[in-house]
């Protein structure tokens, strides 16, 4: 179930959508730009469950991050589109995510990762970029990045059923 910000509204079939209706089973944006999963423990009825949410934005991304206790984040994948033959979206798992130093190009994008055991960090569109002083470690990884048999497992680190 995915639940809409104030002002965004789902195009669905009229016979599908309540009024006022903010829950929906399905989204769909056109966009050519990479989604995150954010996977973290949110207290339901005094128990902590696990949460998964799809984000579409960086900049969302980093306000949630802003809000969630570290200590509660189980992980941050990236969803990034493909094109050609095979699936049409490849995803990563995030081992560090930092926030661009204050004086830092506005090129750099709004934020910078690591994707699983690579060390090489990269901006929002996956380019390379060169270590810089002033930027603010946001998430990193508490184990290797999760595999199964060579592919990349479906959930985060060490959070395997």
């Amino acid at each position: 179930m995915f639940i809409t910000a104030p002002g965004l509204v789902q195009h669905l079939h009229p016979a599908q959508v309540a009024p006022r209706q903010t829950h929906w089973p399905a989204i769909t944006l056109a966009m050519e730009r990479p989604w995150y999963l954010l996977v973290h423990q949110v207290v339901c009825h005094g128990q902590k469950r696990s949460q998964t949410s799809l984000v579409a934005w960086d900049t969302t991304l980093l306000d949630l991050l802003a809000h969630i206790p570290v200590a509660d984040l189980s992980g941050i994948a990236r969803l990034d589109r493909r094109h050609g033959a095979g699936p049409s979206w490849a995803l990563q798992w995030i081992s560090a995510l930092w926030a661009p130093a204050p004086g830092e190009s506005s090129a750099v994008g709004p934020l910078l990762f690591q994707l699983g055991a690579d060390p090489q960090l990269r901006t929002t569109y996956g380019l390379p970029v060169a270590e810089a002083p002033g930027r603010r470690l946001l998430y990193q990884a508490s184990g290797p990045p999760a595999s199964v048999g060579g592919v990349v497992s479906p959930w985060p680190p060490g959070a395997r059923p």
